[in-house]
């Protein structure tokens, strides 16, 4: 009986393997630098936390203060601190925090979108 001796052999598979492996770490490492770290995206985290706790607060502040939003509506960080609304606006170092609340009014609707400026972060189109 002949055999055949074309086909794969150890040397070849561990060439091909070796090649795959080369271009699994290569395209790890560009969609790692096209994304950012990851490390990055769960520090951000706190900062869409803190914004979310501004959104909230302005919410409650419209809501319990009975206001009629015509438009837009500017409520900065100063108005919810001085009415009780919120407090300790610092990120996770222990920086103090800036940021205001555009409330809009669209079909009777309120839509709050906060928008905050810490030392190290700041909201898109702050």
């Amino acid at each position: 009986m002949k055999l055949n001796n074309k086909g794969w052999g150890t040397l070849e598979m561990f060439l091909l393997s070796g090649g795959l492996l080369i271009a699994l770490f290569v395209s790890v490492y560009f969609i790692s630098k096209l994304y950012g770290s990851f490390e990055s995206s769960i520090g951000n985290r706190q900062y869409f936390e803190l914004q979310a706790k501004l959104e909230t607060a302005a919410k409650n502040y419209v809501e319990t203060e009975k206001i009629n939003i015509n438009g837009e509506t500017k409520i900065s960080l100063t108005t919810l601190i001085n009415r009780g609304y919120i407090s300790n606006f610092i990120d996770s170092d222990g920086n103090i925090c800036a940021g205001y609340v555009i409330v809009s009014n669209v079909d009777s609707i309120n839509q709050y979108n906060g928008f905050i400026s810490c030392p190290y972060y700041q909201s898109l189109n702050y």
